[in-house]
């Protein structure tokens, strides 16, 4: 036993040396999240990223967690959450680089996920607990920050500001709350009352038989989208294993605005048994024209062994304001939808497939239904096909298409990931609908320490218009300097002919180790004349900031990010942008020749 427990200390060791190499960042997780996403994908980074940050600070215990708990991990798919909860049931984990003995996560995976997950003791378990509002309140977290921009553009007729203040309460993730209020931009057309909007949420988590309680502004995803999906929409993109959604269930929305991917109740999800659990929604929201919105929603799921089954009802009650001319009142309309959904896994083969109907004006169905088979241990390959008919309609719905609405389509995906040669991850899919195509290659490297490393094939042909775009992008790390070049570049043909873009970028970020300030720069040219040839590009921003934005037109981008740590308690972060176009395209297009953005948070945390 003692030359026993040597060995095992042993190869723990090798492998936190193997692994460990440099640490990963929030912030280069994710980039490395978004620069998978196609330019129709739709995500709220503020929410993504609040997830991440808060599962930071209380980090996944890997011995008594879940596919619940590891789902909210969204660039793990469901091979590896499996993979994950397999190896713990047989053997528990002594240390966290154990997770290199499973075959299915890479270094670079592995990498990516120690900052959220950890090994510790019984004694240290909370979840199961009662709760103790003495204890809530004297342990949980504060954090406010406040934020301002202003730009120098004379697109907006108003002032040209914008402000955000946000609130947040968490304790060890069981329960959290927060509030946010946004004014928007100065526009000619908007009062200063409308330019602002409120949200706020409160969630609890494993109290009792109730797995979750939210409240306020919340978010819903079960099966895989057709009847409740994610707002965080990850479609074709090089996550082959996981191009569906996931079931998430319920969980806060952070965010505020006019989207209609959230809703404004409450809802609950309660532990039936150890196999089964129920979920009710309920929703009301004040749509356009001053009309309501009632939204009520239930959702049942059971596990046996392998199989998983799930069934999503939702009728959404749109209550249009009183007609004088009408008698009787209000006018009511409803429209319903019901679904089903299953998975089966056994070993290799992974099935899975959701159906649903839409009733209102007109009866309409849609079903989506794939496979994941894994022939040997680093290939996975997998085949999805959906039929959405054009009466299908769900304004909640969020599944693989290659629209913005699932509505009129039908089609085939075919896609490959290969993680056999070491340090190198290549995949490739191919995706046929009724009126388009889409195919991408894609190769990854990443060294054990410090260099990574892709390069990206994508044609897509869509609205009479055949789009090629290549992308390059390196990452290097030298102490205390990290280096990223970054090439891209499209062609377009259409009946019009065809057109061109490209830009390059350099950034250059430095931490200094006298002082916690964290410096990142970045100097861009472009030259995208066209509309169809935008770039689109993922940008460090301040903190909870939206970091997805394209270059347009012919010029230079700009950029310094500044974060300083002050003390435990207080954050400040800046941003300065400028955008410079060359003056003939400025005045061709009636553009200003230089745009300046300015970004300042101040972050207190208690």
């Amino acid at each position: 036993m003692r030359h026993a427990g040597w060995i095992l200390s042993l190869i723990v060791l090798c492998l936190a040396v193997t692994v460990h190499g440099q640490d990963v960042s929030i912030e280069d997780i994710m980039e490395d999240i978004f620069n998978q996403l196609s330019e129709e994908d739709e995500i709220v980074q503020e929410d993504v990223q609040e997830q991440l940050i808060n599962i930071a600070a209380n980090p996944i215990d890997l011995n008594h967690t879940n596919a619940d708990e590891l789902r909210e991990l969204m660039f793990l798919s469901d091979e590896q959450i499996d993979a994950i909860l397999l190896y713990q049931y047989k053997h528990a984990f002594q240390d966290i680089y154990e997770l290199q003995l499973i075959d299915c996560l890479k270094d670079y995976e592995i990498r990516n996920l120690l900052p959220f997950v950890e090994v510790k003791g019984d004694s240290l378990m909370f979840k199961g607990k009662d709760l103790y509002f003495r204890e809530v309140f004297h342990y949980g977290k504060h954090e406010v920050t406040l934020r301002t921009d202003a730009r120098n553009i004379e697109d907006y007729e108003g002032d040209p500001m914008y402000g955000k203040l946000r609130y947040r309460f968490n304790y060890q993730n069981r329960v959290q709350a927060g509030v946010t209020a946004m004014m928007a931009a100065g526009d000619g057309r908007l009062a200063i009352g409308d330019r602002w909007d409120y949200g706020g949420f409160i969630e609890l988590r494993d109290i009792g038989p109730m797995k979750r309680i939210v409240a306020g502004n919340y978010q819903a995803n079960f099966g895989y989208g057709l009847v409740l999906g994610s707002p965080f929409k990850r479609g074709k993109t090089a996550y082959v294993q996981s191009t569906a959604t996931t079931d998430e269930g319920l969980k806060k929305y952070s965010s505020v605005g006019d989207s209609y991917n959230y809703f404004q109740g409450v809802g609950a999800t309660a532990r039936v048994s150890k196999w089964a659990e129920v979920s009710a929604l309920y929703s009301l929201r004040q749509g356009k024209e001053a009309s309501w919105n009632h939204v009520v929603g239930v959702n049942a799921t059971g596990r046996w062994k392998r199989l998983k089954v799930g069934v999503t009802a939702v009728e959404e009650i749109r209550q249009p304001t009183p007609d004088p001319s009408l008698k009787g009142g209000e006018l009511l309309s409803t429209h319903a939808v019901m679904g089903m959904n299953a998975r089966w896994n056994q070993g290799k083969v992974d099935l899975w497939g959701e159906v649903a109907t839409s009733q209102g004006n007109e009866w309409g169905g849609a079903g989506i239904a794939g496979i994941r088979y894994t022939p040997i241990s680093d290939l996975n390959l997998v085949g999805i096909y959906r039929y959405y008919s054009p009466n299908f309609d769900n304004i909640y719905a969020n599944a693989l298409c290659s629209w913005t609405r699932i509505k009129d389509e039908h089609g085939g995906y075919i896609g490959i990931e290969y993680n056999q040669l070491k340090n190198w991850q290549l995949s490739a899919y191919g995706d046929v609908w009724k009126t388009g195509f889409e195919m991408m290659a894609q190769a990854d490297f990443a060294a054990q320490k410090n260099y990574r490393m892709h390069t990206r094939f994508r044609m897509k042909r869509k609205d009479e218009r055949d789009t090629y775009s290549l992308r390059w992008n390196m990452v290097y790390q030298v102490g205390d300097w990290k280096l990223k070049t970054q090439a891209d570049g499209n062609m377009v043909h259409t009946h019009s002919g065809l057109s061109y873009g490209w830009s390059v970028l350099q950034d250059v970020e430095y931490r200094f180790r006298e002082v916690p300030i964290v410096l990142q720069l970045r100097a861009q040219v472009f030259d995208a004349k066209e509309w169809d040839n935008r770039i689109y590009i993922y940008e460090n921003d301040v903190l909870y900031a939206y970091a997805i934005s394209f270059v347009y037109g012919l010029g230079g981008r700009f950029w310094l990010n500044a974060r300083y740590k002050i003390n435990d308690t207080f954050s400040l972060y800046l941003r300065v942008s400028e955008t410079v176009y060359q003056n003939a395209w400025a005045i061709r297009h009636n553009k200003e020749s230089t745009r300046t953005d300015v970004h300042v948070l101040l972050r207190v945390k208690v």
